[in-house]
């Protein structure tokens, strides 16, 4: 592509420089307004008060609606421009684009044994769930409490989960493709079809992204294979996506969007590329606090290397280095550090700093817990840090992923924990991923042996998949198998709990007797969140005021007063430990009513026979 093409199409370094300036300059009246919310506590109302809590919500809303805006705005304009310039592409370049459904079925016969992996992977997802799980709990209940009259509306759970917080966190965009589907269908199965789908379109841009990295497509089906395997066959991977409410799902998704059309661009400067790669990241660094360093590090490593001419990228190398559109992408994708500070001391610092809150990671335990995978991916950086500087190969873009991988799991390590097993390293392991499929592409696929033909490859794929599963299994306690049994097991005595507590409920009314149910406050079910649907009188929380143990009525008749258990009246705990119900029986005798077999540690119903 020409200079002057570029200087038609791409926006001006005085452009980039103008918007430095007046995000650094917001930066420093939002410092500003922030050390001045610090120095005069006393001219706020409390955080406290009726009229504290009035105005940060106020605030918060004020400011996220602003923010939205200009997003919208931001995201609307680069939509079009990347509409425009595909259309000039696909009529220049005289392409023809693959119908989706002649896509799908060529691949289908392509790859029969990763479409049934994926089938399998889809039908266990769905399997068992239930909207009584964690955090879904409240989701639910905020879609049904209209009973479905009002459905295309915000939904105050997913807004208030992310835009409201005043703990020092930041993640506005996660959870907000669910918030979206959530106007379509509230069916739990349907959102983990999504989940699934989103997943697969993980592996399907890992292997468009490798075979981006060097000409002749060398990614074939043995390594699709892999890819799938050992990323699907993961505790990280389990966690997050057997279920919704983690926002690393939709953050590995938008990830490989962001790098796959990065590395389009930097492989043949289209233009639609280049937006698409800046929305892409836009998106991506409200997604999570530490996601900016996924969608910065990168291009800000490129950017230094192809300065120097030592990386990979022929149509960067043979510009003129002195162009003032050389690494333009570069330059635009490392100014979202401005944006990302910008926006996080107005949506997050000063309310947070006005709330006094304390920070959502105040508990951290700042491990530092690494497996067998993230040995394997550190020997292959190592392995391409010594090419690279005996000059061997040259740094490219999955040498820039690998520094932000290792970055990130840095800073998690730092503010929280950085677990290998656990759903916060699932980026990392992605990427750890990407590179044993980049490995085997070198040390297999891109082989010219004539007795490594198709089907043997896809034998040693299967093979290497099941030896480095294996191994995860025999080298930690938590393992894929467990991580999924446990989930499906508490989604199960949930669901099952709540069931028998409704029939039991029922039973008791029926003989003309009152329903008093009683729970620890610590329970996630309450009025609130689905308990409201158990025909009771009195719905009672056992709570811990000044030391003392108090019953209260939460909801029903007598609410807000205290309340002496009597009689009749059934203890339950549905989703938590056992060890929960032990100050609520200290001064009583109890009947098993229902108890779930296979679990000790939750799904109990008792009735009290005698108060002492």
């Amino acid at each position: 592509m020409s200079h002057k093409t570029l200087s038609n199409h791409y926006q001006s370094s005085q452009t980039l420089i103008k918007l430095g300036v007046t995000l650094s300059i917001l930066s420093a009246v939002g410092l500003a307004i922030w050390g001045w919310v610090l120095q005069q506590p006393g001219i706020l109302p409390s955080p406290d008060s009726k009229a504290g809590k009035a105005l940060l919500s106020q605030y918060l809303g004020t400011t996220h609606d602003a923010w939205l805006i200009l997003l919208a705005f931001t995201l609307g304009y680069l939509i079009i421009r990347i509409s425009k310039n595909t259309r000039k592409e696909a009529l220049n370049n005289k392409e023809t684009f693959k119908r989706p459904l002649e896509s799908t079925i060529r691949f289908i016969k392509q790859n029969p044994i990763a479409t049934i992996l994926f089938i399998a992977y889809a039908v266990a997802m769905i399997s068992g769930t239930t909207y009584l799980y964690k955090d879904m709990v409240g989701w639910y209940e905020d879609l049904v409490q209209d009973h479905l009259l009002n459905n295309f509306s915000i939904r105050g759970a997913f807004v208030s989960e992310t835009m409201r917080r005043s703990d020092y966190r930041f993640f506005p965009l996660a959870h907000q493709d669910l918030h979206i589907l959530s106007w379509f269908s509230i069916q739990i199965k349907t959102w983990i079809l999504l989940s699934a789908a989103e997943l697969i379109a993980i592996v399907l841009l890992s292997v468009k992204f490798l075979n981006g990295l060097h000409p002749g497509k060398p990614a074939q089906h043995s390594t699709l294979l892999l890819i799938s395997t050992l990323l699907l066959i993961h505790p990280s991977t389990g966690t997050a996506f057997f279920h919704v409410i983690y926002s690393e799902r939709l953050l590995c998704l938008v990830f490989m969007l962001f790098i796959t059309s990065y590395l389009e661009y930097r492989n043949h400067r289209r233009l639609s590329a280049f937006y698409l790669t800046f929305l892409w990241a836009l998106i991506g660094i409200y997604i999570k606090d530490i996601a900016i360093l996924l969608f910065v590090i990168p291009p800000a490593c490129l950017w230094i290397l192809d300065s120097k001419g030592i990386t990979s990228n022929q149509q960067e190398q043979s510009e003129n280095r002195t162009s003032k559109h050389r690494n333009q992408l570069e330059k635009w994708l490392c100014s979202l550090i401005l944006v990302f500070i910008t926006s996080y001391i107005f949506l997050a610092l000063i309310p947070s700093s006005y709330a006094a809150e304390g920070a959502y990671n105040d508990d951290a335990p700042y491990l530092l817990i690494l497996d067998l995978r993230f040995y394997i991916f550190s020997l292959i950086i190592l392995a391409r840090a010594i090419t690279i500087l005996s000059g061997r190969a040259q740094f490219n873009l999955l040498d820039a992923i690998n520094i932000s991988a290792i970055s990130y799991a840095a800073a998690l390590a730092l503010t929280y924990e950085f677990n290998a097993n656990n759903y916060l390293a699932l980026p990392v392991q992605l990427i750890a991923t990407i590179n044993i499929g980049w490995a085997w592409i070198w040390m297999v696929e891109k082989k010219n042996y004539k007795y490594l033909t198709k089907n043997i490859k896809l034998i040693l794929s299967i093979s290497l998949s099941a030896l480095i599963i294996s191994l995860d299994h025999i080298t930690t306690d938590e393992t894929f198998a467990h991580t999924i049994s446990r989930l499906k097991m508490e989604q199960s005595i949930t669901q099952e709990t709540y069931e028998k507590l409704y029939e039991v409920s029922r039973d008791i009314r029926e003989s003309g007797d009152d329903v008093n149910i009683i729970i620890n406050e610590s329970s996630r079910l309450s009025a609130d969140r689905h308990l409201d649907r158990i025909h009771y009188k009195s719905l009672i929380e056992y709570k811990e005021i000044d030391g003392n143990g108090l019953f209260i009525i939460h909801d029903g008749a007598g609410k807000g007063d205290i309340y002496s258990p009597k009689a009749g009246d059934l203890i339950v705990n549905l989703d938590k430990k056992i060890d929960l119900l032990t100050p609520l029986v200290k001064n009583v005798k109890t009947k098993l009513v229902y108890k779930h077999e296979p679990s000790d540690g939750t799904g109990i119903i008792l009735r009290i026979s005698k108060v002492y």
